[in-house]
């Protein structure tokens, strides 16, 4: 007797007994379980491979070198065997299937995102997982709904609660979930939606919390914010819209770099081999860069030269602030390299890690030069406002400042830096889309 028809026959007593409304509703704690889980998951697959390989060690470390070419080559090999090289990678994917098939996703994309971008980033390609697992959550609600022959508007909204999950689960960012949907997934967006994408997320999370045990994603310790440092959380606004159009610009140059070399092994040869260099020479872009991110929020601003070359320097105010910058122009040039030679993964965490960078170097550079006192500020909070960089950059490069803003309120528990939040993810947001109408999704 196949399990699916047996299945199907036990769904279809039970939604004799309830509404459909009622049912659809179960479908989306159902979803959300099922995204918290592979959430957890991923997160501990990509978590061992970092721990395996040591990666964070005091002097220049070798495993730099080589992990990023044996990641991109394994999940270039995986998705030519097992996928004829059709992975349909990124949100963007996600979006074209909404537009142009109902809603409807390959059941493959339940397993295969996880598998490619786990070995990606847990050896070293410069992405994030979010995306992955925003492919892998929509992935599920679409053929959970597809199985139980739901409208292609149904199949849509449980679809989005899955991309809501992934998010829930993997930032510990249920309301940034939601928002998420809303902003990049569902076009027409109605009230009664909120109901099932509420439930989703806030299932995922909770699966997340139990399981996983870390909580929210990063830690900031702040006081509050101080109310005479409003001009320079506008100029950081300026700077990091500016940057995201660097950021934006780079990603359309450079998305063709390997566009003439035709044998996809050769192409995840070369470009793991160029990343691998990048990363041996600036190790904060190893994977996610999260671990530097929290790093830059406990003010230990040394741990950016950890398994440098470099570490000798870690002293040094000059080549702190050099590095800084070199990591600001090399980041995403490593992310699309990444993707661009065979690897899988988001822009989700690149923007925050690009965002902590930039408002790192920005805060540093007003406090060690006492730019500060010119509005009576001895000094300037450095984690508030290296927390409200990564929103504003996020805002920026993906045009979705709901989503920053409560993401980063969420993922740092720094609630309390909401109105800094609003600031400058808002005028970030309209720089970059007054320069650059079409956001990282619509682009990539």
């Amino acid at each position: 007797m196949k399990i699916s028809p047996f299945i199907q026959k036990l769904a279809q007593g039970r939604y004799n007994k309830l509404s459909p409304n009622n049912f659809f509703l179960l479908l989306t704690v159902v979803v959300g379980v099922i995204a918290g889980l592979a959430a957890v998951a991923l997160k501990q697959a990509t978590g061992a491979l970092e721990s395996l390989l040591q990666v964070y060690e005091r002097s220049g470390n070798i495993v730099l070198l080589i992990s990023p070419v044996i990641g991109i080559l394994l999940a270039t090999a995986y998705t030519w065997i097992f996928r004829k090289g059709k992975l349909g990678r990124g949100i963007s994917n996600v979006v074209e299937n909404i537009d142009t098939k109902g809603g409807y996703m390959e059941k493959d994309k339940m397993y295969s995102h996880m598998i490619t971008s786990s070995l990606t980033v847990g050896l070293g390609g410069s992405m994030g997982l979010e995306a992955p697992i925003v492919v892998t959550g929509a992935a599920f609600g679409s053929n959970i709904a597809s199985f139980f022959k739901l409208t292609d508007e149904e199949r849509i909204l449980l679809l989005a609660c899955g991309a809501s999950a992934g998010i829930s689960a993997i930032f510990g960012a249920p309301i940034a979930g939601v928002l998420f949907s809303i902003e990049v997934l569902l076009k027409k967006f109605s009230t009664v939606q909120f109901v099932p994408l509420l439930i989703a997320s806030a299932v995922a999370s909770v699966i997340s919390q139990i399981l996983y045990h870390n909580g929210q994603i990063f830690y900031i310790f702040t006081q509050g914010w101080d109310v005479r440092a409003i001009p320079f959380y506008v100029g950081l606004s300026i700077l990091t819209g500016f940057y995201s159009l660097y950021v934006l610009k780079c990603i359309a140059y450079s998305s063709n770099v390997f566009e003439g070399v035709k044998n996809p092994y050769k192409k995840a040869l070369i470009g793991g081999l160029i990343l691998g260099g990048i990363v041996f020479l600036l190790p904060p872009l190893y994977g996610e860069g999260y671990h530097t991110v929290q790093m830059l929020l406990n003010s230990d601003y040394t741990r950016l030269f950890d398994s440098s070359l470099l570490y000798k320097f870690h002293n040094n105010e000059y080549v702190l602030l050099l590095v800084t910058i070199a990591i600001l122009l090399v980041k995403i040039f490593a992310t699309q390299l990444t993707i661009s030679s065979g690897g899988n993964g988001g822009f989700f965490a690149p923007s925050l890690f690009m965002g902590s960078m930039i408002g790192f170097f920005y805060v540093y550079s007003i406090n060690y030069f006492n730019i500060c006192k010119i509005v009576g500020v001895d000094k300037l909070n450095e984690p508030n406002f290296i927390a409200v960089a990564m929103a504003g950059l996020m805002s920026g490069v993906m045009h979705t400042p709901l989503t920053a803003i409560f993401l980063i309120a969420e993922a740092t528990g720094g609630y309390t830096l909401l109105v800094p939040l609003m600031i400058v993810s808002s005028f970030s947001y309209l720089i970059s889309k007054y320069f650059h109408p079409q956001s990282i999704y619509i682009r990539h």
